[in-house]
């Protein structure tokens, strides 16, 4: 089977069924059934060009590594940007997910290494904070931050999730450029993973590109085949370019991040894939038991009759009085004339259902009012069971998908958050801090090297120890709970016997101890100059009451 016709096939062209079952077996996929055919819930999807060619049956295949991943990705993708719009369950995850791993932002916890610099504790604690001060500004600051000038960091990083939840990957290019008010050069630039042309696969000299992405021939990335476009301009349809991955001294150039699953995995895939049927099925089943809904308030008659269909149908057309009786005779023909007569024949009918209307039937026929059986006992069962299967699929829980709170206790809801937590956290080490990191890297090199950020006396440049200079931690959100007190006494517990340290206890809710420390000396001080009290704990073993009265 030629290039050509395999694209003619994928875009729903004919080729030879023959050709198709000799070098290219279809395998099932997010839209199968567990026979390989096409699944009912997907029936009424159309998916077209991306389904074309290729849902015929389910013939497992090993190919290439990561083949299964690229003939599913695009598909994926293409669903779950179209179910955005219109299935609660994948914009319910999109949001729910994109707020856990990055909420308001992620906070900078510079930490320099001093040792590895040659300065002290106190000049290590000195830069780390004149370097978080200015990269709050910088991030904060959509002129400085963003290639487009319209948003901050952390909102680009919530795009840059969202697109690697729907998409399975998020590209972004660490460009320089120093437009008018900004005072840095160093800007971020999304762009759409399709931007990343997927369709160059070929073998050049002293590399290869699978996918858009080129690899030398030890099989390290050496960059990208990007489709540039400009925002605004509509008209155009670029040709890819290659873009290095990292510049000659190191500095990031291109950030393509995606969740590995298998080696030799070049692109990614949604981690909502696994969803999309259980999500779709609950779409289905609302929409078919809405349609029930609505039947079942109206009316719903037949008239059971000997009669043939279309007359009988005809009967209750419209009204008319009571029309010739039944003819002598007992031949077929003649007593179902006599029936088409009595109600009306062509001339109309008496049958009516308007209110307060009495309808009288021919002797034998009988007119029977139905009711919609559906929704019933089982579909609120059923309903929840789509939502919970389609959360935990995508690393969520029922709550997450649904909102209901109604029949979760503490300990379950605690127990629910435990395994999307540290799911959530290991989303957030692969895509969310890894990206933070990019732009960190970039613009702290600027900075450095600009003076804008006065390094200690004796410390090296920041090209000679770039891995001193940027370690940080950073911080998220913290863990959602269901009952504040409740998670205050068990930290409480764990830290008095322990178990635990503040520094991690405060890093569990997205808070920095030192900036917790010093906020805390800060506001201590200021309460004892204006002759206040500070708050102590009342279960102290040595509190005594003199503690609540205002300083002297």
């Amino acid at each position: 089977m030629s290039f050509t016709d395999r694209v003619r096939a994928l875009w729903g062209g004919s080729v030879k069924p023959k050709a198709i079952a000799s070098t290219a077996n279809p395998q099932a996929g997010i839209m199968d059934g567990t026979d390989g055919r096409p699944s009912l819930v997907w029936a009424r999807y159309d998916a077209r060009p991306f389904t074309a060619g290729y849902l015929s049956g389910w013939q497992p295949s090993f190919g290439t590594p990561g083949s299964e991943i690229s003939r599913e990705r695009s598909l994926v993708a293409s669903v779950n940007l179209d179910l955005l719009f219109s299935n609660p369950i994948v914009a319910a995850l999109v949001e729910t997910f994109a707020t856990y791993a990055i909420g308001t932002g992620l906070t900078l916890s510079s930490r320099p290494n001093a040792e590895s610099l040659g300065i002290s504790p106190e000049d290590a604690r000195a830069l780390a904070h004149q370097i978080e001060t200015a990269w709050a500004a910088w991030a904060g600051n959509p002129v400085e931050c963003d290639a487009s000038g319209r948003h901050t960091l952390h909102q680009l990083a919530t795009a840059n999730f969202k697109s690697y939840l729907l998409t399975g990957e998020a590209v972004f290019l660490v460009d320089w450029k120093r437009g008018a008010g900004a005072a840095t050069g160093t800007k971020i630039n999304l762009l759409d993973s399709r931007q990343l042309d997927q369709s160059i696969t070929r073998v050049i000299e002293g590399a290869s590109i699978t996918q858009g992405c080129q690899f030398d021939r030890t099989g390290t990335v050496d960059g990208y085949w990007i489709r540039p476009f400009v925002l605004g301009n509509v008209n155009s349809a670029p040709q890819p370019v290659f873009v290095k991955a990292r510049t000659s001294w190191g500095r990031p150039r291109v950030g393509h991040l995606f969740d590995m699953i298998a080696p030799g995995q070049v692109r990614g895939v949604s981690p909502l894939a696994a969803a999309l049927t259980s999500a779709h099925s609950k779409r289905t089943l609302q929409e078919f038991n809405l349609a029930a809904a609505l039947v079942q308030s109206m009316t719903a008659t037949t008239v059971e009759s000997d009669l043939p269909r279309d007359a009988a149908l005809r009967s209750i057309a419209t009204d008319d009085p009571l029309g010739a009786q039944a003819p002598a005779g007992i031949s077929p023909e003649a007593w179902a004339k006599a029936q088409t007569d009595y109600y009306g024949g062509d001339e109309g009918v008496k049958v009516n259902l308007q209110p307060g209307v009495i309808t009288h039937m021919m002797k034998g026929d009988k007119l029977v009012m139905h009711r919609a059986q559906a929704p019933n006992s089982t579909y609120d069962a059923f309903d929840k069971s789509l939502s919970r299967e389609a959360a935990k699929a995508a690393g969520g829980s029922y709550e997450d998908a649904s909102g209901d709170y109604s029949n979760t206790s503490f300990s379950a809801a605690r127990l629910a958050q435990e395994l999307p937590w540290r799911i959530n956290k290991r989303r957030r080490a692969a895509i969310v801090e890894p990206f933070y990191r990019a732009a960190f890297v970039a613009w702290l090199e600027e900075a450095c090297e600009t003076g804008r950020i006065k390094l200690p006396s004796g410390a090296p440049a920041f090209w000679e120890a770039t891995d001193a200079y940027s370690n940080a931690v950073w911080r998220g959100e913290g863990k959602p709970v269901a009952d504040p007190l409740k998670a205050a006494q068990a930290d409480i517990l764990e830290i008095e016997n322990g178990l635990s340290t503040l520094e991690a206890k405060l890093g569990e809710r997205g808070y920095d101890f030192e900036e917790v420390t010093a906020q805390r000396k800060a506001e201590k001080d200021q309460l004892t100059t204006a002759g206040l009290p500070y708050p102590v704990p009342k279960n102290r073993e040595d509190f005594t009451p003199e503690d609540d009265m205002p300083s002297k």
